[in-house]
């Protein structure tokens, strides 16, 4: 099933306000989402790219933190990996299927070969009836991607919610113009909290950014921490804290954020490594 939390409120009544910045002593483990968050989205997943000015800002926040930054997408950390150039932080892929420590440690949650083929099957089956809908196979999990079709969104909610019974251990996962067929049990919100347990994270005040339904797990996990939830966007209702337009004044604020880091903080002693 789709998460579909209990809101407090609706931010079209309480207009949501700009994000704070770093207080003096303020120790701040970042967690970013990926596409609509720090980037913009694109028709096909892998038309996506990350500008050079972007990985370096995303490296500095990461020294500056001493290493207390993941991402936390709905893409694979192996679509991560090719995305940021293998990068040396934290990351949760795949809504926290996936996960890779900071230490370099991974899990994995673990789906049979013949699953995984059913679920892919079914998808593709779907898929052939709504022209224009990408099927992404992330192996674990199944995409149906409608940016490039939006007006099947609706009917191919309803068919993958008829397909569900059909499929037991697996859930709908709903997402920005996207419909995601994963095992159910783990969710953003689950993976920040278990990166949470760990350093360079643990004893830190967590601060997450997402723009997107599967990013309200992660805003729950950050509010039970008394951390700090930016939603990106306009989407509403939502359990965020607070909010920014879009990527790009995602960016934005979190080169503030960097400069404020580097009045007061030295950079943590890393090999960074990888590329963008």
């Amino acid at each position: 099933m789709s998460f579909s939390p209990a809101f407090p409120r609706m931010s079209a009544i309480t207009p949501l306000p700009a994000p704070p910045l770093p207080g003096t002593g303020d120790r701040w483990a970042l967690f970013l989402d990926v596409d609509g968050t720090l980037l913009e989205f694109a028709d096909r997943p892998d038309d996506v790219r990350v500008e050079p000015e972007l990985y370096a800002l995303l490296a500095e926040l990461y020294a500056h933190l001493e290493g207390a930054l993941a991402l936390v997408s709905g893409r694979s950390l192996a679509g991560l990996d090719a995305l940021f150039g293998a990068p040396p932080w934290a990351m949760a892929g795949l809504h926290g299927l996936q996960l890779r420590h900071a230490d370099g440690e991974q899990r994995e949650t673990r789906i049979s070969a013949s699953r995984r083929a059913l679920v892919l099957h079914a998808a593709e089956s779907i898929a052939r009836e709504h022209p224009g809908v990408l099927v992404e196979n992330k192996s674990l999990a199944v995409a149906l991607h409608c940016r490039a079709a939006p007006v099947h969104y609706e009917a191919l909610r309803e068919a993958v919610l008829a397909l569900l019974p059909g499929l037991p251990g697996y859930e709908l996962q709903a997402g920005n113009l996207v419909l995601e067929l994963k095992p159910a049990g783990m969710d953003k919100g689950k993976a920040v909290t278990e990166l949470l347990e760990r350093a360079p994270f643990a004893g830190r005040l967590p601060v997450y950014l997402g723009d997107d339904l599967t990013d309200e797990h992660g805003f729950a996990a950050t509010n039970l921490e008394n951390g700090i939830s930016v939603r990106v966007g306009e989407r509403e209702p939502t359990l965020a804290q607070y909010t920014l337009p879009g990527p790009s004044s995602a960016q934005a604020w979190l080169q503030r954020v960097l400069n404020v880091l580097k009045q007061g903080v030295e950079p943590y002693a890393h090999a960074l490594g990888g590329n963008a």
